[in-house]
């Protein structure tokens, strides 16, 4: 098989900060000092920018000092085999600006809008809840009911009692049984929260439960992982106002009591007696199923279709707004809601591909609200600064748009005709697909990868060319690490938050972040990338010794709500 010829890279997970060598610019005969991974922009005329539209990083070029060096972090084999002429610049707008200190300062930034969306009581995020924080001493076995975007999920979850070694042991996941599984996909025309769509719920309930060893004349433990953001008034109740991912609320459930509706329900059309322990989140359902497999994980992480992250703050009311704590809670559980954050970034790390995905990236307008705070008061919709940079909706939209650029200036696929290209030129969020560009970062088979473009888009193999297929894996790995860095800054903010509200030391040396989410699972590279960003940044290492690492928190949307179940039995 031919093989594409690897380089040191980011992807080589060993990134050195200020890896230096010397080129020349077409300007000048003297030799500019810039990163040997990191293009620059200096092969191109002011008009040449201009006339792509591309934001630079700097008025001129991206190229730092050595104290500010951009991390070495491409493929430098890749960048020189490649023919395109507009791809180094498209290279300086999304990894121009990567550095070690820019990481650091940004997540500075990002903890002091963390500290404010707590102080004065953003009502859509730092959104809290009451903590879970598993002993190891929970067991019993649950009815969990699990409603994500487009998929209903009920399980029986069994959790055995600690035996005298599992005292001694960090992982416990020998004691979860996955008893009963089963989903059903709801289709969008059946998106409408009122009294028939718990009906419905329900009677999948009374399916699953009559296939249990459940007593169906007794009161049956339940957990719930509920997709969206609820008004929170306990523990195991919380209020339906808020929607997403193409659902509705009817009147008659709006701002009622999702515990009260669904046992109300249960009981009066089937007749059976559940009572809801815990609702949880996605993020809330990580972090519970994760922090009790393994007492060293610290903080919850979805990477998936979009992104978020769950922590446990001490109740502090110098440091939080009093509607934000709890009652006799000395830990509040925090859903973050990631996605909006990461106003600060943008003038720094975005550009013309991002304003194409919302306009309201275009860095020459100072944004007028705080995403973080409130939604937009033009458009009365939010904005979400993480979720549009690094999930797995954007990243393939994002390499879609760069390609269209570099189709139109005949860069890539010349040997294409129109209507083989036309997926890519003409379908937003469908041209490109996550599955082929996550196959195609993680190999390096050239068959392979012409295999692929086949597959998903009925190429003859032999059209494909190797500068194509050279050019196409820069693009990606470009918004990849963009993306990681970006997810790393996150993680580094949210560490320096736990420092600042739970003195936090550390003392075991490893911070275990729980995931979960197609992206993290499946893009090997990215989630190395994101892990090494972290370990490798100045603050991170001033904790002594400690690193970070990741675990995938398998069948959280239903073991979560079960351990939350058990925790609050």
């Amino acid at each position: 098989m031919a093989m594409l010829q690897q380089s040191p890279s980011a992807h080589g997970i060993n990134l050195p900060l200020n890896n230096l060598v010397e080129v020349t610019t077409n300007n000048s005969s003297n030799p500019t000092t810039v990163n040997e991974g990191a293009p620059s922009a200096t092969n191109f005329t002011s008009s040449s920018s201009e006339d792509d539209g591309l934001i630079s990083s700097s008025p001129t070029t991206s190229i730092s000092s050595a104290g500010d060096a951009p991390l070495a972090s491409t493929k430098e084999k890749i960048q020189s085999t490649s023919t395109s002429n507009l791809l180094p610049l498209i290279a300086d707008n999304f990894i121009g600006s990567i550095t070690d200190e820019r990481l650091s300062e940004q997540s500075n930034l990002l903890v002091n809008d963390f500290n404010e969306s707590l102080s004065k009581n953003s009502k859509i995020t730092m959104l809290s809840n009451y903590n879970i924080s598993p002993s190891g001493n929970e067991h019993g076995q649950f009815l969990v009911i699990d409603l994500g975007g487009s998929t209903l999920r009920i399980a029986v979850i069994k959790i055995d009692e600690a035996s005298e070694n599992d005292k001694f042991s960090s992982d416990r996941s020998s004691r979860i049984h996955i008893l009963q599984e089963e989903s059903w996909i709801i289709d969008n025309n059946f998106k409408i929260i009122d009294y028939n769509f718990f009906k419905f719920i329900g009677s999948k309930i009374s399916e699953i439960i009559s296939k249990s060893d459940f007593n169906e004349k007794e009161t049956i433990n339940t957990g719930i992982s509920w997709s969206f953001p609820l008004e929170t008034t306990n523990y195991n109740n919380g209020k339906i106002v808020h929607v997403s991912k193409g659902y509705t609320i009817s009147d008659e459930i709006y701002d009622k009591d999702l515990k009260t509706i669904l046992e109300t329900t249960l009981l009066k059309e089937f007749n059976l007696s559940i009572d809801i322990k815990a609702i949880l989140n996605d993020s809330l359902a990580v972090y519970a199923a994760g922090s009790f497999l393994d007492k060293n994980m610290k903080l919850a992480l979805v990477l998936g279709t979009g992104t978020n992250l769950c922590c446990s703050l001490n109740a502090n009311r110098d440091l939080i707004h009093h509607q934000k704590l709890l009652p006799d809670c000395e830990k509040i559980l925090f859903n973050v809601e990631l996605s909006l954050f990461g106003q600060a970034f943008i003038k720094q790390f975005t550009n013309k591909y991002d304003s194409k995905i919302d306009s309201r990236f275009n860095q020459v307008i100072d944004l007028h609200f705080k995403t973080f705070m409130t939604d937009d008061p033009i458009t009365n919709t939010i904005l979400q600064p993480l979720e549009l940079t690094t999930s797995g909706r954007y990243l393939p939209e994002l390499t879609r748009l760069v390609l269209v650029d570099l189709i139109n200036r005949g860069d890539i696929f010349n040997n294409l005709s129109s209507k083989d290209l036309n997926s890519i030129m003409t379908k937003p969020y469908d041209g490109v697909q996550g599955k082929l560009i996550c196959a195609v970062d993680e190999t390096n088979d050239y068959q392979e990868i012409k295999s692929l473009l086949e597959e998903y888009y009925g190429w003859d193999e032999d059209l494909i060319q190797v500068s194509d297929i050279l050019t196409l894996k820069r693009v990606i790995e470009l918004i990849l690490i963009r993306g990681a860095f970006i997810v790393s800054i996150s993680i580094v903010a949210i560490i320096k938050l736990l420092q600042q509200h739970n003195n936090d030391e550390y003392s075991s040396k490893v911070i275990n972040i729980g995931y979960v989410g197609s992206v993290m699972k499946h893009f090997h590279n990215y989630r190395n990338l994101i892990k090494t960003f972290v370990n490798e940044n100045k603050d991170i290492k001033q904790l002594g010794g400690v690193k970070v690492d990741f675990k995938l928190v398998e069948h959280s949307s239903i073991i979560g709500p079960a351990i939350g179940a058990a925790y609050y039995s």
